[in-house]
């Protein structure tokens, strides 16, 4: 059984791979640049080099796959891109694809919520099994943050005092390995939270304990958050679909917590005060000005 994995080397992809090479399972890695992924090459992973734009390449990536794992960055072309994904899978027999979604697909008002169901939708009419992965915000989205903490000792958003249930991406990961792996997991959908919700002043608070320097989390307005942004470059559409999702959350709807990854791990899913201490030692350097020595 060989499985095909999207997103190789992102936060949730990469992890699903490495979950894999220990199973010693045949794995095929779809990566739109060859020259980028030596390391996959290096662990003896299946290139095939494709873009979910041009389906001639997607038809020769899925050739004698079985299972994949659907997963993309956010594009104002998602839903034709993963759907072309979905479509080449189908014409390749692929039995069982897992899919990246978003927690509240279908139900939050909010862009990205809206096209992940979509998406969910043509998967389920493919004929083919499916399993939805609904991860919550992912803790490495404190990414993110890292500028203005290195810079300014603070991060900023817009939602206030509530709670987040924020997920590991390994945890993530670790859930779909097993159902790339393992029966009973077909044509089901999973919503996975951290195993508390939590502020972003607690969160704040967490990496004041691992990086032994002060942050602090600042509320802005939406507008306030948005100009920001703006002039840091990121896309406006992209801006418009968050800031959607940041008044969901700030109405409660990110504030659900669920047990399922420990239900089908069989471990406790990571706490944040874990994933900090994690995150702070192997991305120091993005949180100070400088490099420490």
């Amino acid at each position: 059984m060989t499985i095909l994995i999207t997103g190789a080397t992102g936060n949730i992809g990469g992890e699903v791979v490495k979950h894999l090479i220990e199973k010693k399972l045949p794995l095929r890695a779809l990566v739109r640049d060859r020259s980028l992924v030596s390391h996959l090459e290096a662990q003896r992973i299946e290139l095939a080099q494709g873009d979910f734009s041009q389906s001639d390449t997607l038809d020769a990536a899925l050739q004698g796959i079985e299972k994949a794992f659907l997963v993309m960055p956010n594009t104002p072309d998602q839903v034709e891109l993963e759907s072309n994904f979905i479509d080449a899978a189908q014409k390749a027999n692929v039995q069982h694809i897992v899919k990246l979604s978003v927690m509240g697909a279908g139900e939050l008002p909010s862009t990205f919520q809206k096209w992940h169901r979509q998406i969910e939708e043509h998967l389920e009419a493919s004929g083919m099994k499916w399993t939805h992965l609904r991860p919550n915000m992912l803790m490495q989205n404190m990414r993110w943050f890292a500028q203005t903490i290195a810079q300014q000792g603070v991060f900023y958003n817009t939602v206030g005092d509530v709670k987040i249930s924020h997920v590991d991406a390994r945890d993530v990961a670790a859930v779909a390995a097993v159902c790339l792996t393992q029966v009973g997991h077909e044509n089901k959908s999973y919503v996975l939270t951290g195993s508390e919700a939590i502020s972003f002043d607690e969160v704040a608070e967490k990496f004041v304990q691992a990086l032994n320097r002060p942050v602090a989390y600042v509320n802005v307005t939406p507008q306030e958050l948005k100009a920001a942004r703006l002039a840091n470059g990121e896309p406006e559409w992209y801006l418009d679909a968050e800031l959607e999702l940041f008044a969901c959350w700030a109405n409660g709807a990110g504030s659900v917590v669920t047990n399922t990854i420990a239900q089908i791990t069989h471990r406790p899913a990571t706490t944040y005060e874990e994933f900090a201490q994690y995150y702070a030692q192997t991305h120091t350097q993005d949180f100070f000005p400088t490099a420490r020595s």
